[in-house]
């Protein structure tokens, strides 16, 4: 960060990812499935870090929480467009399925646990 940056974000009060959006799902892939499916959650800036302009997506170095209506999702691999979670038992029917990451909480994305 530059000095320049780094003397803004001091004086308003600016936190290292105020530059960055909230995490965004754009889908869940399937979009139902029962207990125990591993799935997908497509979207934009679950590692909540600056785009560098780079082609790669690498994994995070600190991931978050995939959220079931309530109940949170076990990941295995958690990129910044990308996330793979397990669907949670005790749960079934619509939820909302929603991504925490630093703090941010995304939109929520409908998925029916069968």
């Amino acid at each position: 960060m530059s000095v320049k940056a780094l003397a803004f974000a001091l004086l308003c009060g600016c936190s290292a990812n105020d530059d960055v959006p909230a995490p965004q799902v754009s889908a869940v892939t399937p979009d139902a499935s029962p207990p125990g499916t591993i799935v997908t959650v497509s979207g934009a800036y679950f590692c909540q870090r600056p785009d560098t302009g780079s082609d790669d997506d690498p994994d995070c170095a600190v991931a978050g929480t995939v959220d079931f209506g309530n109940v949170p999702g076990t990941t295995s691999d958690w990129t910044d467009t990308a996330i793979m979670v397990e669907v949670p038992s005790g749960i079934t029917g619509s939820v909302e399925v929603d991504v925490t990451a630093q703090g941010r909480t995304s939109n929520g994305v409908g998925f029916t646990v069968q």
